[in-house]
């Protein structure tokens, strides 16, 4: 039963959001033909397990894999290379990576290849000139759900570093999804109790200690708002660094462009976060 199907409705409280996503799908073309770039790298089976690689103008770079949004079921790492014009100049290389969405996917069925990527960029990191021992998790709503999930990895388990992921960034992400599961989402998710249980990283942290920034637009939907003060206050109560950062004047699709803001507050966090200092070296090119 769907007792809550409106909460969550996000695309019915920013009308122009299908212009926001345009900006972003046509930026990002624009950023792969103007920086050198490595696409659709495989790291499953399937187009849903590629990734696209914005190379870093500085080598033995630190590694910043990004999950993108749209409800579990929709968008593409296509639409969100822009960043790269930001990241790229100042020393990072940023990954888009892609996952396989729902209904053909189940939730579990993401987390398992989100982290199969995140193992895939950290043994191949070296080839395009990264820096395997500084790998870092952005996202933004789905994707900022798949990003905790995947910061909460027991990477020992699979003969990886337990401290693989040096630090995470959620954009407006959903880190309970037992809420979810009573939505009108649930017809693409089809989560029950437990499989929404297994996949929130609010009740699943990271085992190691890294940095959480947690952002959300001070104009999105409440539910969104708690969701983020809630995973940055588990975080804190961890004993983990967290910074909980309100965006003032974003809803749920504008505050994506704070990540190719090179004056912006929270590029400023995730650039102290991974250790970049040249912000100012970023590309003019912001959408």
């Amino acid at each position: 039963m769907n007792e809550r199907p409106a909460l969550y409705d996000i695309e019915a409280t920013v009308p122009d959001f299908r212009t926001h996503l345009q900006r972003y799908a046509e930026a990002s073309r624009l950023t792969r033909e103007r920086r050198p770039t490595r696409l659709d790298l495989a790291y499953g089976e399937g187009a849903a397990h590629t990734l696209d690689v914005y190379l870093a103008d500085a080598p033995h770079a630190p590694v910043v894999i990004y999950l993108h949004g749209g409800a579990w079921k929709g968008s593409s790492k296509s639409d969100r290379g822009f960043p790269a014009d930001t990241f790229g100049p100042a020393g990072a290389i940023w990954v888009s990576m892609e996952y396989p969405l729902a209904p053909a996917a189940s939730v579990d069925d993401m987390v398992a290849a989100v982290r199969k990527g995140v193992a895939w960029v950290h043994r191949h990191a070296a080839s395009f000139g990264g820096d395997p021992g500084r790998i870092f998790l952005c996202g933004n709503s789905a994707g900022g759900h798949l990003a905790g999930m995947a910061a909460a990895t027991d990477w020992a388990a699979h003969g990886l570093p337990a401290d693989l992921v040096k630090g995470i960034t959620t954009v407006s992400g959903i880190f309970d999804m037992r809420p979810m599961a009573r939505s009108l989402m649930n017809e693409w998710l089809r989560l029950d109790a437990e499989s929404a249980a297994r996949n929130s990283p609010l009740l699943h942290l990271p085992r190691v200690a890294c940095p959480l920034v947690c952002a959300v637009g001070e104009k999105e939907l409440p539910e969104f708002v708690e969701q983020s003060a809630g995973y940055a206050r588990a975080w804190a109560a961890a004993g983990y660094p967290s910074r909980f950062m309100p965006m003032p004047g974003h809803d749920h699709f504008s505050i994506i462009d704070e990540l190719n803001r090179p004056d912006g507050p929270l590029l400023a966090a995730m650039f102290e976060q991974i250790g970049l200092r040249n912000r100012g070296a970023a590309s003019r090119a912001h959408t």
